[in-house]
């Protein structure tokens, strides 16, 4: 049966639900991209892949990422990376989830969402009668109640002039004739979207990759003073806090361990292969580099492109040193954009059929907030995966506890994305 096209409101049900598992949630979120780029692909066609198939398959692999059940694939990963012996994985699998913690899981999430929602809604509200708009998670507004700590340290502030650029680069794809102006079209609002996403997530992302060394070099020993003393410290404090403001010896530590994860341990999940972003970025089969690095003729994509890469193919599509780094992280993102531009099996369904109709079901639960239910109203008048992992109780990890218990909707605004004339 054919699947209606995703709305405003099926994008705030998603992100609203707060009933799911970090994981379960990321894997509702990849199908839900999925869907969004499918429906693009109704305006804009299949011959090159909109931003949102990629969205899909990055999902679906921070899901795994986020599931830490003693069967989860991701430790797994890690320990057959690690080489692990057997009879050491109980052990290991206990250290890794110490070292990671709720707050990674709980941060990450919560980032994945907030993403999804303004992306997402950016998506569904293109082709509207009236100016396109996103729904924003937004800690400064006048309108809503103090927000906690860890809302206004995950959810780094971005330029939404990318976010004008991505629309207003889809509207014009769509109406492109000649099939070479809408693939650069295309690549324009894909870089766009990415650079305010990744911005979006950096700080998350900080947290995520150097949580492990700030919790060895700054929380485990206060932990315990705290158990003897019975005073309660700012831990979340010290896993936000940025690089910069950490200790020499957790400065260079996290620098040592994100070089480790990011040649070794980390990569980029398609259809086709895992991508090892310490490593050059190659061609898949069919795929004609020259053909694809040809220069890029409009001049406002070729802008958005000369702030992350240049025409030096060979430096563009190098490895990267440190994912963490967000100019080289977007470096090898849009360079990854323009090599599997043309690779069509992003389009597929991420997920098996028994699954991918669970996680239909999932899409469905809930409510749409009443609170902004409205804010996009053109006309006024699975059971394969498992739902709780943890119960974090408040006195040990109280950011943690308020992050499983988080809502978004005293956080949200509907912005107007005026579209350019003509």
């Amino acid at each position: 049966m054919p699947e209606t096209r995703m709305t405003a409101d099926d994008v705030l049900r998603i992100a609203a639900y707060k009933d799911r598992s970090p994981a379960l949630e990321a894997m509702v979120i990849a199908y839900a991209y999925h869907r969004v780029a499918g429906d693009l692909a109704g305006q804009l066609g299949h011959e090159r892949n909109n931003w949102y198939c990629y969205a899909t398959w990055t999902s679906k692999a921070v899901g795994e990422s986020l599931d830490l059940t003693p069967a989860s694939p991701f430790i797994e990963d890690f320990e057959r990376r690690f080489r692990v012996p057997r009879r050491l994985r109980r052990l290991f699998r206990a250290a890794l989830l110490t070292l990671l913690g709720p707050s990674y899981e709980l941060g990450l999430a919560l980032a994945n969402r907030a993403i999804f929602l303004e992306t997402a809604s950016l998506a569904v509200n293109l082709w509207q009668d009236t100016p396109d708009g996103f729904l924003k998670v937004s800690p400064e507004s006048e309108l809503t109640p103090a927000p906690p700590e860890f809302l206004t340290s995950l959810l780094e502030q971005a330029d939404p002039r990318y976010l004008k650029d991505a629309a207003q680069l889809l509207l014009e794809a769509r109406e492109a004739t000649d099939p070479a102006v809408r693939a650069e079209l295309m690549l324009g609002a894909n870089i766009a979207l990415s650079a305010y996403e990744q911005k979006r997530a950096q700080k998350a992302l900080e947290l995520v990759l150097y949580r492990p060394v700030r919790w060895l070099t700054r929380v485990s020993w206060r932990s315990l003073r705290s158990l003897v003393t019975h005073r309660p410290f700012p831990r979340f404090r010290l896993y936000a806090a940025g690089h910069d403001d950490q200790p020499w010896l957790t400065r260079r530590l996290e620098e040592l361990w994100a070089a480790l994860y990011t040649r070794h341990l980390f990569y980029v999940r398609t259809p086709l292969s895992d991508i090892r972003v310490g490593r050059p970025l190659t061609p898949p089969d069919g795929v004609d580099l020259d053909r694809v690095w040809t220069p890029i003729q409009d001049e406002r994509v070729r802008k958005l492109a000369e702030e992350f890469i240049t025409e030096d193919r060979e430096a563009s599509t190098a490895g990267v040193a440190n994912w963490v780094s967000y100019p080289d992280r977007m470096r090898f993102i849009v360079s990854y954009f323009r090599v599997y531009q043309t690779v069509s099996a992003l389009y597929r369904v991420p997920f098996d059929e028994k699954i991918a109709a669970g996680l239909a079901e999932e899409m469905a639960r809930g409510l749409v907030p009443e609170a902004v239910g409205e804010m996009f109203d053109r006309d006024p008048g699975l059971p394969t995966i498992r739902r709780r992992l943890y119960r974090y109780p408040a006195e040990t990890d109280p950011d943690a506890y308020e992050m499983a218990r988080f809502d978004f909707e005293p956080f949200l605004k509907a912005v107007p994305l005026e579209r350019d004339a003509g």
